[in-house]
C-alpha cells in the first residue's frame, strides 16, 4: 500500500511540474508576442512622424518668411533648395544633403556651400517643385521609405504691397 501511495504522489508532482511548464511557456510566448507587436507599432509611428515632422518644419519656415518675393527656389552647388529672404540681408536655405534635411542661414552674396548647413532630420530624398508662382510642392521620403507630399501656398507671391507682420 505504501508503494502505491508513493507512486501516486510522484505522478501528482510530475503532473504539477508539467502543468507549471505549460503555464510558463504560455506566459513567455504571450510576452514575446506583445513585445514584437509593440516594437512594430513604435517603428511605424516613428517613421511616419519623421516624414510629418520634416514637412511641418518646411511648412512653418515658409510661412514665417511669407513676404512678397521672399520665398523662391534656388540651387546651391547644384542641389535644389528653398530660399527664403529675411529683412536683415540674410537668407535661409532648406535642402537635402547626404541623407539629411538641412538648414542654412547665410548673408546674401556670401559664398556658401551645402556642407555649411545644419542637419535637421534624417531623410532619403527631398523633391521641390513650383507649379505656379504661388504654390510649392514638396515630396519627402524618410529613411523607412514612407513618402509625404505637401503643397504650400505662398500667400504673398502676388501681393507687392505686402508687409511682413511682426
Amino acid at each position: 500500500m505504501k508503494k502505491e501511495r508513493l507512486r501516486k504522489h510522484n505522478i501528482d508532482i510530475l503532473f504539477l511540474m508539467v502543468l507549471f511548464l505549460i503555464f510558463t511557456f504560455s506566459a513567455v510566448s504571450v510576452l514575446l508576442m506583445a513585445v514584437n507587436s509593440y516594437r512594430s507599432v513604435v517603428y511605424a509611428n516613428e517613421s511616419n512622424a519623421n516624414a510629418r515632422t520634416a514637412t511641418a518644419f518646411i511648412r512653418e519656415e515658409v510661412r514665417q518668411h511669407d513676404a512678397y518675393g521672399a520665398v523662391s527656389l534656388d540651387t546651391i552647388d547644384g542641389i535644389d533648395c528653398i530660399k527664403m529672404s529675411e529683412e536683415s540681408g540674410y537668407s535661409l536655405y532648406i535642402y537635402e544633403y547626404e541623407g539629411y534635411l538641412m538648414e542654412l542661414e547665410a548673408k546674401d552674396g556670401a559664398g556658401v556651400t551645402v556642407d555649411f548647413g545644419n542637419r535637421i532630420l534624417e531623410i532619403n530624398s527631398l523633391e521641390i517643385t513650383q507649379n505656379e508662382k504661388d504654390t510649392l510642392n514638396i515630396q519627402i521620403e524618410d529613411k523607412s521609405g514612407n513618402k509625404q507630399d505637401v503643397t504650400i501656398g505662398v500667400k504673398s507671391a502676388g501681393e507687392e504691397s505686402y508687409e511682413k507682420s511682426e
